[in-house]
């Protein structure tokens, strides 16, 4: 089945389908400790490629994914994944064996980290082989400086992205209450920053025909509904992959599943991505518009959906699209994930304008592997989105985000208990709301409701929408409710703002001080917490571009304000209490609610993520000064502590294991209590012997790929063994899947031999003697070994074998 080629140690395996000639040709690589056989294809002897009189490999295409072609670039696949040709003489070929032949990673698949690799490794090589002005212009100028290229055009490409969403969003969003009579592309924040009055160009939807109510709940539920069509017309049909699909989808048959790549949020996805999973088409160009426009419809509508996730995975998508343009991360799968790492940070950054707890945030919660290569350019890529979106400046006021705020006084020490009685709210919401929204997407899944998405969307939003007009506080959007949450009272606010918006920051602030006002404002605080909490778990997996970030921050930030308004009103008819000593005489306010609308905010984005430094990053940035931390900090701890008491895995590792994807976590600790290997291994292993040949025809083998497949093991292996048990290397399923599906036309009974046919141009290169076989399938010829019995006698040395294949 293998050979060894030289005294450098190079192993490696392959193996051959049919009776005669015709062999598939795996992976090579050199000074690798560990391998995974790849196939290509290799001519027959009776009529390929020769080079001095022996068949040398040449490339395969492979199958087409069942991913869609996407709307504006086709996909379009080279004859060969590696680079490089292995068409040339002998030199050439034992040159790409250190990187060996690889074929394009199929769907649901992981990558080989360890192949990857060893071809970036072969590529340097090659470029430090180069000499003269050329060799130092590419070490050291140019290939240096693709990434920090890439990464550059990445931040550029997600601030363009985040300004354009957040524009049409406000946009869209005015439309559902009336337009701009001086000019009907305005935005109504911006309409009103223009005549001398309070909103005079602003025109609302009068009563003359319908209600403004109807007209409110109309329109979003058309948004919603247009935003439902196109994610729905974009699903993938997924077959034959256990339970491996999307977060989001819908079962159509046990073996056929609708896999909605342009719903939800997508960090899970990312992150399994990240993780080395392979996805084709959920970083494509199709998603990438059904997202972008599917989460502008979405976020002006009203229904409790946040644009911080999906922003992730569009800057995801910016990285990956990107990546094309240099062929060292295209070709690459690892270097790949480095950009699309840098570009998650970006899509954190733009959407809470915070690039330095966009990369903490990627750091945490996203990325599965994080260098200090890779948070450098993380880095880079965050801080020139967030700089572009500045001068986008989308809501023309300067500010990233709606909600970014400020605050001119202190803290004082006896409302740390209330920053911790937030905290634990917090902890406690985020455990409900994991439990109570992961019941309903198993309902989904399950039942009747998963088969209709886009009447369960319409049916969601149109309730969402008639039961939060009443309340000034819900009919606002996310970003207002939240900006007017974090406001201090008096003052403080901005210049010239919306109507509606006016009022509920006039409703959030009590100048009289009576026990009636307070009253009526925490009556209405409550109500805006019953309805934010219920339809936020509701909302989350329905099928349109939506995330829990900003829904989960307004709950937490209602209750932090009704926590702030009670300490308000305490200080203010209990001033003589000695835990209110501190606070100044008279009527002068004493405690800011805001602060406590900001802890809440942090608290319960905590409790349901179980992210803690980049949230309170996050919320430091917002509010451009580091007075506060202590209080959000006491809050974020709090929250973590109660919610990890319940469970040891937020919202997005949840459904990571409720979509199937093989996500292994590098915080979860595994115990084994087993005290020898024996007992941990499976005794019930499907093997490959090389020495029945009976057992390896085309029927078996597939009948076997059958088997591991129901069992769920679709992404594992074969172990290739001899007659008496030994190992002698492993295969991939996908790899014997594919090649398996190469010879479909051929007799069942054909076997399948595993072997390595590369011997070929070591024989050319290196004399008969330079490479011993262990096996040959038939109609090939031993080279003649007797004239270097010597060195012969070397190579046979007892040596272990890491690398397999098969076809």
């Amino acid at each position: 089945m293998a050979s060894s080629s030289g005294a450098a140690g190079r192993r490696w395996s392959a193996a051959t389908c049919g009776r005669h000639g015709g062999s598939e040709v795996s992976e090579t690589r050199a000074e690798a400790s560990q391998a995974r056989p790849e196939l290509s294809r290799t001519r027959s002897h009776h009529g390929g490629s020769k080079t001095n009189g022996q068949a040398v490999p040449f490339p395969m295409l492979r199958a087409e994914d069942e991913a869609p072609t996407s709307w504006l670039i086709p996909r379009v696949r080279s004859l060969l994944y590696d680079s490089e040709s292995l068409l040339s003489a002998a030199q050439a070929g034992r040159r790409n064996k250190g990187k060996g032949i690889r074929a394009w990673y199929t769907s649901y698949t992981t990558i080989d980290w360890q192949h990857d690799d060893v071809r970036e490794q072969a590529r340097l090589r090659g470029l430090r082989a180069q000499g003269g002005t050329r060799g130092w212009w590419l070490n050291r100028v140019w290939d240096p400086a693709q990434g920090w290229l890439l990464v550059v055009l990445v931040g550029v490409l997600c601030g363009l992205f985040a300004g354009f969403i957040s524009e049409w969003t406000e946009l869209l969003a005015g439309w559902k209450r009336g337009y701009c009579r001086a000019d009907w592309r305005l935005s109504q924040p911006i309409c009103c920053r223009l005549g001398a009055g309070e909103c005079e160009h602003w025109h609302e939807w009068g009563p003359r025909v319908v209600s403004q109510q109807a007209v409110f709940v109309a329109m979003g539920t058309l948004y919603t509904l247009a935003a439902a069509v196109m994610v729905v017309r974009s699903a993938t049909r997924v077959t034959g992959r256990g339970g491996v699909s999307s977060s989001v989808e819908t079962s159509v048959s046990p073996t056929v599943k609708l896999a909605y790549y342009g719903a939800g949020s997508g960090i899970p996805e990312v992150k399994s991505i990240l993780a080395g999973f392979v996805i084709h088409g959920f970083l494509g160009v199709r998603i990438l518009a059904v997202k972008t426009f599917g989460l502008i419809l979405c976020c002006a509508s009203g229904i409790m959906a946040g644009k911080e996730g999906p922003m992730v995975q569009i800057a995801a998508s910016l990285g990956n699209i990107a990546t094309r343009i240099f062929g060292k991360y295209h070709t690459n799968e690892a270097k790949k994930r480095e950009v699309i790492s840098a570009a998650a940070a970006a899509g954190v950054s733009v959407a809470f304008g915070a690039p330095i707890g966009g990369v903490l945030f990627s750091l945490e919660e996203v990325s599965y592997f994080f260098p200090n290569k890779t948070m450098l350019r993380s880095l880079t890529c965050a801080l020139v989105a967030a700089l572009v979106l500045k001068a986008y400046d989308p809501f023309g006021t300067g500010k990233l985000v709606l909600f970014q705020t400020t605050y001119d006084m202190d803290y004082h020490w006896f409302e740390m208990l209330a920053f911790a009685v937030i905290g634990v709210f917090g902890g406690l919401y985020g455990a409900l709301f994991c439990r109570l929204n992961m019941a309903i997407n198993r309902l989904r899944r399950r039942t009747w409701l998963g088969r209709y998405p886009v009447a369960e969307v319409g049916a969601v939003t149109a309730l969402t929408l008639a039961a939060s007009y009443g309340n000034p506080l819900t009919r606002l959007g996310l970003g207002e409710l939240v900006g007017s949450l974090f406001q201090e009272c008096p003052g403080g606010g901005r210049a010239a703002r919306a109507d509606e918006e006016r009022d509920a920051e006039r409703l959030l602030c009590v100048a009289g001080g009576s026990a009636g006002e307070y009253a009526a404002l925490l009556r209405l605080l409550a109500l805006a917490l019953a309805n934010r909490a219920c339809f936020a778990v509701a909302t989350f997996g329905i099928k349109v571009p939506s995330g829990l970030v900003l829904p989960s921050m307004a709950v937490g930030a209602v209750f932090g304000r009704i926590v702030g308004t009670c300490v308000e009103y305490l200080t203010r008819a209990h001033a003589d209490w000695a835990v209110f000593a501190q606070c100044p005489a008279g009527d002068a306010r004493c405690v800011i609610p805001g602060i406590y609308a900001l802890v809440g905010a942090g608290a319960a984005l905590t409790g349901v993520t179980h992210t803690t430094i980049a949230v309170v990053a996050i919320l430091m940035e917002l509010t451009g000064n580091l007075i506060y931390t202590l209080p959000v900090l006491v809050g974020v701890m709090a929250a973590r502590w109660v919610a990890e008491y319940f469970s040891a895995h937020g919202i997005y590792d949840r459904l990571l294991e409720h979509a199937g994807h093989p996500y292994l976590d590098t915080k979860t600790q595994y115990i084994h209590t087993r005290r020898t290997a024996a007992e941990l291994m499976q005794t019930d292993l499907e093997t490959v012997c090389v020495d029945y040949e009976p057992e390896n025809s085309l029927a078996l083998v597939a009948a076997r790929l059958e088997r591991i497949s129901a069992r769920g093991l679709a992404d594992g292996g074969f172990p290739v063994v001899g007659a008496r048990g030994h190992l002698l290397g492993w295969i991939a399923c996908a790899e014997l899947d594919y090649a398996v599906a190469r010879c479909r036309d051929m007799d069942p009974d054909t076997v399948c031999f595993f072997n390595n046919p590369l011997w070929q141009m070591d024989h050319v290169a290196h004399g008969p003697a330079a490479v011993p076989h262990y096996r040959l399938p038939p109609g090939h010829a031993k080279p003649d070994s007797a004239p270097a019995a010597g060195r012969l006698a070397r190579l046979l040395r007892p040596w272990k074998l890491w690398a397999g294949g098969a076809a």
